[in-house]
């Protein structure tokens, strides 16, 4: 694909983005001037219920209509067989940008990071770099964050980003990939994640969390 061929998409999608979310507002906003209605005394709250209705049938069919251009407009991921060393060193060098400070890295010895996984080396470094953005938005500067590399079975690799605070807001520990929960950042990094081939989930551990990436190993 041409560079202006890629430039032409990602304007283009960029657009639809800043539209559709600027028409989701109208019935939005309806929607709420609706309820606020219904809790007047003289209310037809049937008849509100029925007009409430029809501004979520609205929202559904704005998000429809716009699903579909927006899977047209997106580039394949490039699967290949990466260097897991060279997924982590992409990461911690494209994390500070969006972190806004400098993060300091615990990286795995080059020796746990030779092994080969099947992934889309730009966008998983770019998950990984998300996450360390969104713990380091909870540790006071300058951030200590830690990637460790193992291999929990003879087919994966797990990439793990620790130092996560558990005990954040309640949504954000029940919802943690959902915007409304963990942010948009974990949400970014879940979707580039599963678009790189990969998994990405919440692990638990005594005193906090870590984010786990789980990669096929290539043979």
């Amino acid at each position: 694909m041409r560079d202006d061929d890629i430039y032409a998409r990602h304007q283009t999608l960029a657009a639809l983005v800043s539209v559709l979310l600027h028409d989701l507002r109208n019935p939005l906003h309806s929607a709420t001037l609706l309820v606020e209605a219904m809790g007047s005394r003289t209310a037809d709250v049937e008849a509100l219920r029925g007009r409430l209705r029809a501004q979520f049938a609205k929202l559904d069919g704005l998000i429809s209509e716009a699903a579909g251009p927006i899977r047209e407009l997106t580039v394949e991921p490039r699967i290949e067989n990466v260097s897991i060393d060279d997924l982590c060193r992409a990461a911690t060098q494209a994390a500070p940008a969006l972190a806004g400070v400098e993060p300091r890295f615990d990286l795995p010895p080059a020796t746990s990071t030779s092994v080969k996984v099947v992934t889309d080396a730009v966008l998983l470094s770019r998950a990984i770099a998300e996450i360390a953005a969104s713990i380091a938005a909870q540790i006071p500067p300058p951030p200590q964050l830690s990637l460790t590399v193992d291999q929990p079975d003879v087919e994966t690799v797990r990439v793990s980003v620790g130092n996560w605070n558990a005990s954040v807001e309640e949504t954000a520990a029940k919802a943690t990939f959902a915007i409304a929960g963990g942010g948009i950042r974990l949400a970014l990094a879940r979707s580039l994640a599963q678009n790189a081939g990969a998994t990405l989930r919440l692990e638990r551990l005594d005193g906090g969390a870590r984010f786990a990436l789980v990669v096929r190993r290539a043979q």
